[in-house]
């Protein structure tokens, strides 16, 4: 099984030290990459073949595209191919998870949850496909 792929984005120096401690002690979590800047950590993610992007919530949204995907209300992306004889949905659901506890191992285990959701989406039958 290859090792789910992380990539930390934008937040404050000592969040990222902790997150970046906290997960490089898991032997099947790799950090891919970091970014600073809202508006480079989506493309760099993609870049990386990163699982999932890592990034502190915001308050309010300053018009990025990562800001505009943590903001509520969720929102469907329905893209329709060129020629419109297919298309591909994406849903951006927000769920809330906790990551109180007592182990370290409680972010990364949300992580490999996470993970592993991405991968049975990504296992459904795709709308494009005959």
């Amino acid at each position: 099984m290859s090792p789910i792929r992380v990539h930390l984005g934008p937040m404050p120096e000592m969040l990222r030290t902790i997150m970046s401690d906290l997960l490089s002690q898991e032997p099947d979590i790799v950090i891919a990459g970091e970014s600073a800047r809202h508006e480079e950590s989506l493309p760099k993610a993609r870049e990386e073949g990163a699982d999932v992007l890592i990034t502190q919530d915001r308050a309010q949204t300053d018009g990025s595209c990562l800001d505009l995907i943590l903001a509520e209300p969720p929102i469907g992306i329905f893209a329709v191919s060129a020629d419109g004889r297919s298309a591909t949905g994406v849903t951006l659901l927000r769920r809330g998870i906790s990551v109180e506890s007592e182990g370290r191992s409680t972010i990364a285990d949300a992580i490999r949850r996470m993970a592993a959701d991405l991968g049975t989406a990504a296992g459904e039958p795709n709308a494009s496909a005959p």
